[in-house]
């Protein structure tokens, strides 16, 4: 796993949760429409339960997106390009 992301104390039982619950339907789907449906519904619910740690809550589903393996690399919302983590990357 490449992604890192500074940990949020506060959401880390619901992010712990989100990892859980984004294990069986990446079981189920794989890397189709209904995982991502899933992951959108639970990145909302984590968004609207935590405003204040949208940007850590959406890197933190991105990383975890990566473990399961279902994006070869989380695109982290924040990164600008001196601070990107990949290198041979074609999109700007």
């Amino acid at each position: 796993m490449h992604a890192q992301t500074r940990r949020t104390s506060s959401v880390e039982p619901a992010l712990m949760d989100a990892w859980e619950r984004l294990q069986v339907h990446y079981a189920r789907h794989h890397n189709a429409a209904p995982f991502w449906d899933a992951y959108q519904a639970i990145q909302d619910e984590l968004t609207r339960s935590h405003p204040d740690h949208r940007v850590a809550v959406c890197n933190r589903l991105a990383t975890l997106a990566e473990r399961l393996g279902v994006v070869h690399h989380a695109q982290l919302l924040g990164e600008t390009r001196g601070e990107s983590r990949h290198t041979g990357s074609t999109s700007p």
